[in-house]
């Protein structure tokens, strides 16, 4: 979809063009797309800062699929151990988690939404996209959207509690 060099301005203004030109099935997978990349990018971010290599934290992500494993496994390494609903808000879990459920259907050929309902839930999920964009930043220092910081070399066992 958006690479990360397009910027996140940018993104958002293509989807919104995408809405505006009429097509809001397309619109709303964008957007739903732009928020998961978001987040997943800062996942990274906070498996690097873990202490693990940015080599071992892909190798992580490529085995954590989809949302819900996500959010089932941010807790693990949030630095306070905060779930990611806690640090995204509730609501704005919600609307990301029935966007991404609308996207799964739309793309399944399994359901089929009116224009209208597609228009609000990328409008919702645009909102949300930008409040956890927002909490990244405030929380982390890192919002998805810049460069990653990579470590080649592992920090972890730096207390170990088993013989090395």
């Amino acid at each position: 979809m958006y690479s990360v060099k397009l910027g996140y301005n940018d993104a958002i203004k293509r989807i919104n063009a995408l809405s505006k030109n009429g097509h809001e099935a397309e619109a709303l997978l964008a957007v739903s797309f732009t928020t998961e990349k978001t987040i997943r990018r800062t996942f990274k971010q906070l498996i690097v800062s873990a202490g693990f290599k940015s080599t071992v934290a892909d190798q992580l992500l490529r085995r954590i699929k989809g949302l819900q494993a996500t959010k089932d496994s941010w807790e693990i390494f949030e630095p306070h151990h905060y779930k990611l609903p806690t640090i995204i808000g509730e609501n704005n879990w919600g609307i990301i988690h029935k966007t991404a459920e609308m996207r799964n259907q739309l793309v399944h050929g399994t359901r089929v939404f009116e224009l209208k309902t597609c228009r609000s839930q990328t409008s919702d999920a645009l909102s949300a996209l930008d409040q956890t964009k927002n909490a990244f930043k405030t929380n982390y220092g890192f919002d998805g959207w810049t460069n990653l910081s990579s470590r080649k070399v592992s920090k972890l066992h730096a207390d170990p509690k088993v013989l090395l």
